[in-house]
């Protein structure tokens, strides 16, 4: 079998300090710490664990017996902790010495305990400490069958969920497969993960409030999303900013609004052609919301999605880290990745139509292919503590000289002539008048501009006396 980790790899995580997902140990601990530190890793975000190295002077000093260190880990983790998936262990050598390196995956059926221990351990910067009760509640959403959204909303009822909503998507899903729906409102919300049964009642789960609700943040407050327009490059003052609220398709639309309100639009001549260009490509700014919204952790109370916009970038924070199974170093190769946190919302903003989702797993590489093809930097692709950061980063200062570089038919033309160039390509004909009008100046102005276009070869007259008027020369 293949080493997890590849050489450079290696080398480049003993280079580093020990933080969150990362543990030097010179020697075996006590089985004790060993489980509350797999378990902590499988709680929080994996991690690796590297025996041979001094913890705090991150000297390399090996191991004698790596053999016997990898069969004591094996029984310990056996007997102290209770794991659905073994971590990957293996011998990997460097300058000539051994070393035994432990890779724990995050858990996907979290809480994890140590035997003995009556609350779970969770990794916070370089240690391991029990989790606090808001820490354990959010464990045992994370590893639940449907998570945080199919979970009834505290204090919610089927009065909460707006029937003008339901009905726009019934009508939505109905167009987009050519059949009609033949259930109720409460069996079709029921079939979506939107309401559960509760004894004789029925419940909206956090899903449906947040699809089906006119203002789902007065019963789920996290769902808010704040976007601030920052004036320069750090997050000194502001001149813009907006805490949206409503359903979830609608902060996609709403924070998309607010940033083609401060991006920056200007105009490019490409062949004939007055083409409209943008700062940032749109279906980057779009994938990067819609990514956020659906994929953020909702069960993180006090935390909002945040779209912060910058002279030169736009950074969205998305609270929670990568779920079980995503990895970001494939994020970043842009490798197709389809585990869903919230599998509900995708199902139902899927329904919407591609205007949110199109393809399950391609939105990281859509951003990348829309920015690339924008002549714009890749994405990047960080978490940030307990967020998940994208930052598209603009074109600043050279966004001006993109829209005024112009073709070689141009030079030695006034604006009027530009103007009445592009206006040929897409009207296909001008006559005396309409120039005029386009440029307000005078006939004679006009006429002297015509013939100078004529004299180019850029156009060609048609017709005699009041019917004369001018088309493209090609």
């Amino acid at each position: 079998m293949s080493n997890i980790l590849t050489p450079e790899e290696f080398e480049r995580l003993l280079g580093q300090r020990e933080g969150e997902t990362l543990e030097f140990k010179r020697e075996m601990p006590a089985s004790s710490d060993l489980a509350k530190l797999v378990t902590a890793f499988y709680n929080t975000r994996g991690g690796t664990i590297i025996f041979g190295v001094e913890d705090e002077t991150r000297q390399r000093v090996g191991v004698t017996n790596p053999e016997g260190i990898e069969g004591g880990i094996v029984n310990i983790l056996r007997a102290r902790c209770s794991l659905d998936v073994m971590p990957a262990i293996e011998v990997l050598s460097s300058q000539g010495k051994e070393f035994v390196v432990v890779t724990c995956p995050q858990g996907a059926h979290k809480p994890y305990l140590a035997s003995g221990e009556t609350r779970p351990y969770v990794r916070i910067g370089s240690s391991n400490r029990e989790a606090q009760d808001e820490e354990v509640r959010r464990l045992y959403v994370e590893g639940s069958e449907g998570g945080f959204e199919a979970l009834p909303c505290r204090g919610a009822t089927l009065a909460d969920l707006s029937e003008r909503l339901v009905a726009a998507y019934i009508r939505q899903r109905e167009t987009t497969s050519g059949q009609r729906l033949m259930l109720s409102s409460t069996e079709l919300l029921r079939s979506l993960g939107c309401l559960v049964q509760q004894g004789e009642e029925f419940a909206p789960t956090h899903a449906g409030v947040a699809l089906f609700a006119e203002d789902p943040q007065r019963l789920i407050t996290q769902a808010e999303v704040a976007c601030v327009r920052f004036k320069g490059v750090d997050v000194v003052s502001y001149i813009d900013r907006r805490d949206l609220r409503g359903p979830l398709y609608q902060l996609v639309d709403d924070a998309e609004q607010f940033v083609y309100r401060h991006m920056k639009i200007g105009r490019r001549i490409e062949g004939f052609a007055g083409v409209e260009y943008r700062e940032y490509p749109a279906e980057a700014v779009r994938e990067a919301i819609v990514n956020a919204v659906v994929h953020r952790d909702y069960s993180r109370r006090g935390q909002h999605i945040r779209v912060f916009m910058f002279d030169d970038r736009i950074e969205v924070y998305s609270p929670g880290t990568l779920p079980p199974g995503v990895s970001l170093e494939k994020m970043r190769r842009l490798e197709p990745q389809s585990v869903q946190r919230n599998p509900i919302i995708v199902g139902v903003l899927r329904d919407l139509g591609s205007r949110y989702i199109e393809r399950l797993g391609t939105g990281i590489r859509r951003i990348a292919v829309a920015m690339e093809a924008h002549a714009l930097p890749r994405p990047r692709f960080e978490e940030i503590g307990s967020e998940f950061r994208v930052t598209l980063m603009g074109p600043g200062e050279q966004f001006m000289t993109e829209i005024q570089a112009r073709p070689a038919w141009t030079l030695e033309l006034n604006e009027r002539q530009v103007e009445a160039m592009l206006y040929l390509n897409s009207h296909g004909r001008i006559t005396n008048r309409e120039y005029q009008a386009l440029a307000d100046v005078s006939y004679d102005t006009a006429h002297r501009d015509l013939s100078e276009l004529l004299e180019r070869n850029l156009i060609r007259r048609e017709g005699k006396g009041r019917s004369t008027h001018y088309l493209p020369a090609i």
